[in-house]
């Protein structure tokens, strides 16, 4: 028997099994870590609305643009469309979209406009223009037309800003803020012109009265 050659491939083979294990080993590391890294990563959800054609992603607690404008495309077409005969379901399902800390305020102001339009026997149609996300404020503007229906007939259009701020916990789209008022969306741009205006009128005022 050849002593050295057998002695060579022995010393090969164990540094062959050495290397072998210690791949092995780092695989296995690497696919603990894949494992526990895919354990603590939030899934993200790709969906499709219906009123949009981009696609829109939500994770446990954030969500993509797109989600939000279709959210608030939903929620102001909900509370945007009303008549005697919805108007209670249209307040059930709104309360439940609306965050705890401003639920009562936001519910109380829709169920009066709700009861009035019952009262009146009137009915409102809302019919969405456009759709505007605000990066800077996290806001989506719903701008649309709405029209009064009632036994006299249809009111003139007026032009109806929703605005809203959505925010997700546990993939579940919820509003944080709401507003609705006559005109454009009031975004920031409009606000900082608005007060920049307002500032400049009381400085013009202050200087007029020196005089």
């Amino acid at each position: 028997m050849d002593y050295k050659n057998f002695a060579s491939t022995w010393l090969s083979l164990q540094a062959s099994n050495r290397f072998l294990k210690l791949v092995c080993l780092s695989l296995m590391g690497l696919n603990l870590l894949t494992l526990i890294g895919w354990l603590k990563k939030d899934t993200a959800v790709i969906l499709i609305p219906p009123s949009l054609s981009e696609k829109s992603e939500i994770a446990r607690n954030k969500a993509s643009e797109g989600y939000k404008k279709a959210w608030a495309m939903y929620t102001a077409t909900l509370i945007g469309n009303v008549s005697p005969e919805n108007a209670d379901f249209v307040l059930d399902s709104f309360s439940n979209m609306v965050t705890g800390e401003i639920r009562s305020l936001i519910t109380e102001q829709v169920a009066q406009e709700l009861d009035m339009l019952k009262q009146e026997k009137v009915a409102s149609r809302f019919e969405i223009v456009r759709v505007t996300y605000e990066p800077e404020t996290d806001k989506v503007f719903v701008t649309g037309r709405n029209v009064l229906i009632g036994a006299g007939g249809k009111s003139a259009p007026t032009e109806q800003t929703f605005e809203f701020q959505i925010d997700v916990k546990q993939y579940s789209p919820i509003i944080t803020q709401m507003a609705s008022y006559e005109g454009q969306p009031r975004l920031l741009s409009v606000l900082l012109k608005e007060e920049a205006r307002r500032k400049a009128d009381e400085e013009r005022q202050k200087q007029l009265q020196k005089k």
